[in-house]
Formats: structure tokens, sequence, C-alpha cells
């Protein structure tokens, strides 16, 4: 039994090596000064509650559109559903800094809805920069992390369920209440966890969006301390903030999910049989919503690309070298995630 143990002991032992050597080079070859002007300082604690503000508001906003979309997605089929789930997928693979660039070209002060608004004679005052746009930001990658995974939870309620519930007469409050809710409630808390670190750790939307001092995160003040200050002590006790922070909340989503029952696979998703024109006008208006929010920035990011000077960037070796070196780290550090994973599933 003990010999089963070696591959996902040697993958554990290998991953927290490599965090401690890390952290302990960081902090004893800080030069020496004193902590406590660092605990004591107020700017390092309005980073802390900065990171920690804006990642609760990235989640709650990103988790509360998600579950309406996630609802009328299930309750609709149209043309194009699949392939917008697909698009949604995007959003999570596309580089940072090129959505950010689209949700400029769309939300800038001079983008495409300011020169809609100034069209209809509108003033338009929003800046993509500050907490708004960092949130914005968020929302755009998270809301459909957060939209697939609660549409999955809603597909694993089985037929008998929901059949049983049209039986009882259940109007569509309790059919959420007494049936949905509970499916949903078990993937909203892993989920919000998932995207409330992922929000704490974003880098390069607060770099590109932040606007200043006012709006820096722990890991932005991070690259601050080392890159500008060579504050190695500063930089240790931050990743070490860091750190507890997103481990704490790891144990937290662990456990307080419950495990999630999974109904039988139907092929032929459930049709209400009360279903009304008022529900089916509110679900199609929050899937039209849906996708005004996030096609806009990855058409953007298309128009722009297709222009005259692409065939002349195609041709510059220095894309290509930029190209292979992010092929071969991307192999390479993929591969290396796939063994270590299977060494720790290893049984």
């Amino acid at each position: 039994m003990g010999k089963w143990l070696i591959p996902g002991l040697c993958a554990s032992g290998l991953l927290l090596t490599v965090a401690l050597l890390s952290f302990g080079a960081l902090w004893f070859n800080a030069p020496s000064g004193d902590l406590s002007t660092i605990f004591a300082d107020s700017y390092l604690w309005h980073v802390v509650r900065f990171t920690f503000w804006q990642a609760f508001l990235s989640a709650l906003f990103s988790i509360l559109p998600a579950i309406w979309l996630a609802k009328a997605l299930y309750r609709r089929q149209f043309v194009g559903r699949t392939l917008f789930l697909r698009l949604c997928a995007m959003s999570l693979v596309l580089p940072v800094l090129v959505a950010l660039f689209g949700i400029l070209t769309v939300y800038g002060r001079m983008g495409w809805l300011a020169q809609i608004c100034q069209w209809l004679g509108i003033d338009y005052h929003f800046t993509p920069y500050g907490l708004q746009g960092i949130l914005l930001a968020h929302i755009f990658f998270n809301m459909p992390l957060a939209t697939r995974m609660l549409l999955q939870a809603l597909e694993s309620i089985s037929t008998e369920q929901r059949q049983l519930a049209s039986q009882l007469g259940m109007n569509g409050w309790q059919r959420f209440r007494f049936l949905e809710w509970p499916y949903l409630w078990r993937q909203i808390l892993p989920t919000a966890s998932l995207i409330f670190m992922l929000c704490f750790a974003s880098f390069a939307t607060v770099l590109a969006l932040g606007g200043g001092p006012a709006a820096t995160t722990v890991e932005l003040a991070i690259y601050q301390a080392l890159s500008y200050d060579y504050d190695l002590h500063r930089a240790a006790l931050l990743a070490l903030i860091q750190l507890f922070c997103c481990l704490g909340l790891v144990l937290v989503s662990q456990k307080l999910k419950g495990t999630l029952f999974v109904g039988s696979h139907q092929k032929l998703s459930w049709r209400d049989p009360s279903d009304s024109l008022i529900n089916k006008i509110t679900d199609s208006l929050i899937i039209v919503l849906a996708m005004l929010f996030l096609l806009p920035p990855l058409l953007a990011v298309i128009s722009d690309g297709l222009n005259s000077q692409l065939l002349g960037v195609l041709q510059q070796p220095v894309l290509w070298q930029a190209f292979t070196t992010s092929l071969i780290i991307a192999l390479g550090a993929g591969g290396l995630c796939v063994i270590l994973t299977m060494m720790l599933l290893w049984e």
C-alpha cells in the first residue's frame, strides 16, 4: 500500500520544496531591517484592504449575473447556443493584455460605447480605470467561468426530480428555491472561492487599469517592492499574506462545499410545461445582455487585428521568435502540470 503513495509524495515534496526555497531565498537574502516599520505602514494595510475589497466585489458581481444567465441558457435552446458557450470559454484563455485592449476599445473614453453616446447626444462619463475598471475586467473574465460551472450544476438535476416538481404543482420560484438552489449553492461556494483567489492574485489587470496607488493589490505591491523599491522584506511579507489568504480560502471552500448529486444523464434538456411568455422574454433579454457585454471586446480585438499592417507583422522574425518561446513554455509547463497531477492522483 505504501509504495503507491510514492508518486504523490514525490510530487507534493517537489512542489513544496520549490515554494519554500523561493520564499526562503527572498526572505533570507533581504537586507536587515525593522519589520515593525513594515507592519506599521498604513499604505501596506490599505493595499491589503483594497485587495480583499476588489476581489470580493469581483466574485460577487461575477456570480450574481451568472446565476440568471445559467438558468436562461439551461431553459433555452437557440441557434448559436453552443457557439456562445465556446466563446465564453475564450475569455478564460485569451491573453489578459489582449482582452484588456478589447475592453478599452469598447468602454474607453474614446471607445465604441463613447462614440455611440456622442452620436446620441449623451454624456459619457465612465472611465475604465480605477476600481470600476478592475471590476469590469474581472467580471468579463470570470462571469463566463461561473456561468459554465453553474450551468453544469443545473444540468446535473435529473429529469425525474423536475417531473416530480411539476407534478407537485410548484411554480417557478418554488422550483428555484427547493430544487435548483441546493444544486447551485453547492457549486457557488467553490466557484466564488476560485474567482476570489483569481482576482486576489490579479496582476496584469490591476497594472493596466489600476490608475494609481489608490487601486493597488498585493500582487502589484510585490512587483513594486521588487522592481522599484528593492524592499525584499516587504515583498516577502506581502507574498506570505497572499499565500495564507489563498490557502485559507481553499480550506474554507473545501470545508463548506457538499457532495453534488449528479442526476442521470439526459440528452434532451427538460422542457417546463408551464413555461410562460414572460419567462421566455426574460431569458432572451438576459442572454442578449450577456452577449452585448462579452462579444464586443472580442470583436474589437479581431477587427483591430485585421488591418493593412497584418501581413507586415506576420513577416517580422521577432513575432515568430516570441511565438516559439511561448509555445515551448506552454508545452513544457503543460506537460509538467499533467505529470505532477497524475502523480498526485496516483493510487
